[in-house]
């Protein structure tokens, strides 16, 4: 098997749920280095979700195994001094960093860009938000049934009849298209990492 792309990037995946670790997901495929962030004992409630009603039973975890291909995992408490420590060492040694946590809850963990850039200068730092980082609504989770399906009056529109109750969204509908825009972003800091031809193309940068 040939080499990706990407190979040799060092990406951070301190997110849950679809959007955000989707678009690590597209980046490991083609050769990036994911080291998945997740809470120890339960791990990234995305886990969870073939346990929960109306989705198919299964011996296997097939929503996990599908959004979480080609990663290592790596339980840190980023509640406490020490597990900010160790994600604080692995930024300054990453070349993305991505992540869909509140800004609230960035400030409390010690995941905003303000406290990684100084760490590292190189580091791209891929925000996903449900609302925005500014706001009334900044800090309210944004999933994909309530931010998009049911935001946009998509899940009014595809109803049957005017008689019917609103459809109920897939889970992850929306989701994989935000996590195509940021494999396809075109800007990034200056690269000047060892790694400098994997940032390249990333960047869009020659």
């Amino acid at each position: 098997m040939e080499d990706g792309i990407f190979k040799g990037l060092k990406v951070l995946d301190c997110a849950s749920f679809i959007a955000a670790p989707a678009a690590a997901t597209v980046l490991s495929d083609f050769g990036a280095d994911v080291i998945k962030i997740e809470p120890p004992v339960t791990g990234d409630p995305y886990r969870n979700l073939p346990n929960l009603p109306g989705y198919p039973r299964s011996e296997h975890n097939f929503a996990w195994m599908l959004e979480s291909r080609n990663k290592k995992s790596l339980a840190l408490d980023l509640a406490k001094a020490e597990g900010q420590a160790v994600l604080h060492r692995l930024a300054g040694e990453a070349d993305v960093f991505i992540t869909n946590f509140p800004p609230a809850v960035r400030e409390r963990l010690g995941l905003t860009y303000a406290k990684l850039a100084p760490l590292n200068e190189r580091l791209i730092y891929a925000s996903f938000t449900g609302y925005g980082e500014k706001g009334e609504e900044a800090n309210k989770p944004g999933f994909d049934s309530n931010a998009y399906w049911a935001r946009s009056g998509l899940m009014d529109l595809v109803r049957a009849d005017t008689d019917t109750t609103p459809a109920r969204s897939v889970a992850g509908m929306g989701e994989p298209t935000p996590a195509r825009w940021r494999f396809t972003a075109r800007s990034s800091p200056r690269s000047t990492s060892a790694n400098a031809p994997a940032r390249a193309r990333m960047s869009g940068r020659t």
